[in-house]
């Protein structure tokens, strides 16, 4: 297989995954933030017993988009759904198989996002050029002191309205005028 027809391996996951790998009827949980080797070579991140599997098995790795599986030059395959592959996408949810030892791949759902995150989101989505992550942040803060300086301004306003509303009227509890009566016989 020619390099150059590789996908690239990008170190920022978009989000995080879990291998769950079955080796002698236990299952161990990995959790991942960035690529990792699967194989029995002590320097892997995921350590297997299996002889099946080789000493540089794989690399599940993120790429930008998602996850992949990269077979790394094993002799028994690395395969997804019983198929085996050199490198392949990772949906979440598929079994793989590292020579006989058995995994399943899933993405671990995002967590929720807090109220200034979902503004950025959405700020951003509805940009056509995505600003640069200072930028963000900075426009973020604009955002919000041009908010409250409007504010401030709608309740000095309001209150402004209310103090010239109290003025032209006389005071409720203020004493009124002794009305004249008209002039008799007029």
């Amino acid at each position: 297989m020619a390099r150059s027809s590789l996908s690239p391996v990008d170190d920022t996951a978009p989000h995080r995954a879990l291998l769950t790998v079955e080796e002698n009827g236990v299952r161990h949980t990995f959790h991942l933030d960035g690529a990792v080797t699967i194989g029995r070579e002590p320097g892997c991140d995921v350590l297997l017993t299996s002889p099946t599997a080789s000493r540089r098995h794989a690399l599940v790795a993120p790429n930008g988009e998602g996850w992949i599986v990269r077979d790394l030059g094993s002799g028994n395959g690395t395969f997804l759904d019983a198929r085996r592959v050199d490198e392949a996408h990772l949906p979440s949810g598929v079994a793989i198989r590292f020579g006989s030892v058995p995994a399943w791949f899933e993405e671990e759902p995002e967590a929720p996002l807090t109220s200034s995150q979902r503004i950025q989101r959405t700020l951003t989505q509805t940009l056509s050029i995505q600003p640069a992550k200072r930028t963000r942040k900075k426009a973020c803060v604009a955002c919000l002191a041009a908010g409250i300086v409007l504010l401030l301004g709608a309740s000095v306003w309001h209150r402004q309205c209310n103090s010239r509303g109290r003025a032209a009227a006389p005071p409720a509890d203020a004493p009124r005028p002794a009305s004249v009566a008209p002039p008799a016989g007029g």
